[in-house]
């Protein structure tokens, strides 16, 4: 539950937040954002669903198998979207090459400007000096600073990293949950054969086990 709350509550700041000029806009798309905030709210309706199943497995043997396929459409969700994530780092600068000249004013600023980059500092335009946005520093000194490609592509690398990384982490979480569930389920139904043993047997059920 707690990974599929923190997916969402980012995925909600991410679309809540002003989508002008922020250097993660160039990265992800709104779409990519919607699909993260819905597997997240996706895996925290599963584990309600788990939950509820856990607390009386005996009695409650549908919720649990609910459960089980639960957790395996979130599994695969997760595995397609950290997949499209990771495939796009492997064709990062043709495609940002492109996108470039697409991007409104305000986020090539935001990139030509960005200093918290570690080892990349001011650059002016993508790959070439026409590419500029004529502000601040590249308005009179374009020239004499290398474009932003390498500053953007680092970038973009890094935070795709953690992304599918992290969606990734997720899936590794949801497996444990998924054998959990198994193990849970086959002490359930050994649990109900001893209860309809007993009964035959004229004990009660606290006794039947």
């Amino acid at each position: 539950m707690i990974t599929g709350i923190a997916a969402m509550i980012m995925g909600m700041v991410w679309l809540g937040q002003s989508v002008d000029g922020a250097p993660r806009d160039a990265v992800i798309s709104r779409e990519i954002e919607k699909i993260g905030t819905f597997i997240g709210a996706l895996v925290a309706a599963t584990s309600l669903v788990g939950y509820v199943g856990g607390s009386a497995p005996v009695r409650r043997k549908r919720f649990l198998i609910a459960f089980a396929w639960l957790i395996v459409t979130a599994m695969i969700a997760e595995l397609l979207l950290g997949g499209v994530i990771w495939f796009k780092t492997l064709r990062m600068r043709s495609l940002f090459a492109s996108q470039w000249m697409t991007w409104p004013d305000s986020l090539k600023v935001a990139f030509q400007d960005m200093t918290t980059l570690r080892g990349y500092g001011q650059c002016c335009g993508y790959r070439y000096t026409t590419q500029v946005v004529p502000t601040g520093f590249c308005e009179t000194q374009a020239s004499t600073v290398p474009g932003c490609e390498e500053k953007v592509t680092t970038f973009a690398d890094l935070y795709l990293r953690k992304l599918y990384t992290s969606l990734f982490g997720f899936t590794v979480v949801n497996v444990v949950c998924f054998l959990s569930t198994v193990i849970v389920i086959q002490a359930r139904n050994d649990e109900e054969r001893y209860i309809r043993i007993g009964r035959k047997e004229g004990r009660s059920y606290k006794n039947s086990i």
